[in-house]
């Protein structure tokens, strides 16, 4: 009778991190946010803070739809300041929890942004130095929480990682490429539940529209994910009403899209609603994903 309590006890277990991991990886894109594609590209690419002058801070928070059970939900904080002399600094915090799991990663960001010529070409480096700490609830899980898979997993406690960026500005033209964990390259993490993205790419254009339809920016990006198929993404901005509001759609290679309405209030506040599908995996089971994100920003000076 032990015996049996203990194999459910780890079948429990497994059934708990594998979940998760499902859930994660096919939810989303290695737990990305879908405001970084235009809202707050730092999120992405540490080499984007403090890209525009000022200081420029950021909330989001994503969950399902239809409050499907320990379906995933995730909180962003993140910062960016240009510091002056070509320098830039960013704080980025991020909390996922999908079932039982948390994850919880905060970042320090460095970047440098130098001037090619007077006619708007800029090449920007950046690098940050991260936190990242992965823990499973005990109390909560129905088993034994004196079991050994559990200990081991929380065992672990915080680790050091990093994340490395670099991108080309040209008046309308961005290119950008970016490694959101360093850690993949170095250590082989055998706790790993999650499919993570280990390279970032994306270029984008600006083309300017008039009076009315002030800007249409179409974009491209490209993300490699460790053990799972790379993900496409192609999508659009359109801002109007002299930058005042906005439409974004994005379509994923995950056969599920983005969709989104931002608006900005008092010159220097900005709001946008996201809606994203559910990917072809997980469409019966959930009517997709929404996205609040806010942006204030502040302190603006010559770069």
């Amino acid at each position: 009778m032990r015996s049996q309590l203990k194999t459910i006890n780890k079948s429990v277990v497994l059934l708990i991190l594998l979940l998760g991991g499902v859930v994660c990886s096919v939810q989303a894109q290695h737990n990305v946010s879908p405001a970084q594609f235009f809202f707050n590209q730092y999120q992405a690419n540490a080499a984007m803070a403090g890209i525009d002058s000022g200081l420029n801070v950021n909330l989001s928070y994503s969950k399902h739809y239809d409050n499907m059970p320990g379906a995933p939900v995730s909180k962003w904080l993140s910062a960016d300041y240009y510091l002056g002399r070509r320098v830039g600094l960013g704080l980025n915090v991020a909390n996922h929890q999908a079932g039982l799991l948390n994850r919880t990663r905060a970042a320090l960001s460095y970047a440098y942004h130098l001037p090619l010529n007077s006619n708007g070409q800029s090449l920007h480096f950046g690098i940050s130095a991260a936190v990242e700490n992965n823990s499973l609830p005990i109390n909560d899980v129905n088993g034994n929480p004196n079991d050994p898979y559990l200990a081991n997993y929380n065992s672990r406690g915080a680790y050091i990682d990093g994340d490395f960026g670099m991108a080309y500005t040209a008046n309308a033209l961005t290119v950008q490429v970016a490694i959101p964990t360093i850690r993949n390259y170095i250590v082989k993490d055998t706790y790993n539940t999650v499919d993570q993205g280990v390279l970032y790419s994306a270029a984008s254009y600006k083309i300017g529209l008039g009076e009315k339809l002030n800007c249409l920016e179409p974009k491209l990006a490209y993300t490699m994910v460790k053990g799972n198929s790379d993900i496409w993404d192609a999508g659009v901005d359109l801002k109007w009403a002299n930058n005042l509001a906005d439409i974004q759609a994005v379509y994923h290679s995950t056969q599920s899209y983005t969709v989104g309405l931002g608006v900005k209030l008092l010159s220097r506040m900005q709001l946008l609603a996201l809606y994203t599908s559910g990917t072809k995996a997980l469409r019966t089971y959930t009517d997709g994903n929404l996205s609040l994100n806010m942006k204030v920003a502040l302190f603006r000076r010559k770069m």
